[in-house]
């Protein structure tokens, strides 16, 4: 049987199986993630009476009250600029590794909790270049140095050193 409940943000209907209590859901509509729980079901008279259904409770909750001091950011900051300054600092400096190693590092770390919702999604295409700048530095640091490697070994065999 199908759960319907509208979107925390945007109101459209959501339909999903019960099957999928306890997960997030996306909104087709605003692409906003809402926790899907057994107490969500309502009644269409309902929903026409503008009368939402209570928030879902959030996981990632301390437990204390809110004030508006504490609820008007839902979700951390990103840190876009941070991992897109990291990718293009493996560019300019590629003889040193560690921009780019921690690029890939904060940038998959940023994107699993832009995906869950918990980091702001407003930095998802900073933090997915600077990711894939840092992946494509380091992986050609590393290629470089096997291929000077090989390349001092097959010179030590040919000048007989």
């Amino acid at each position: 049987m199908a759960i319907q409940f509208p979107c925390t943000h945007c109101n459209t209907i959501l339909r999903i199986d019960e099957s999928h209590i306890g997960k997030q859901a996306r909104c087709p509509q605003c692409q906003t993630l809402n926790l899907v729980t057994e107490n969500m079901q309502f009644s269409g008279s309902d929903f026409e009476q503008n009368q939402p259904p209570p928030p879902p409770p959030n996981p990632y909750s301390t437990g204390l009250p809110t004030t508006p001091s504490t609820s008007v950011r839902s979700q951390q900051p990103h840190r876009g600029e941070l991992i897109l300054g990291l990718g293009i600092a493996s560019i300019l400096c590629n003889v040193c590794l560690i921009p780019g190693v921690l690029a890939w590092i904060l940038g998959k770390q940023d994107m699993r909790k832009i995906n869950q919702g918990i980091m702001d999604p407003e930095g998802r295409s900073m933090t997915q270049a600077g990711m894939v700048i840092g992946m494509v530095i380091t992986i050609l640091f590393f290629l470089s140095v096997a291929a000077w490697f090989l390349l001092s070994i097959a010179l030590s065999f040919v000048l007989g050193i």
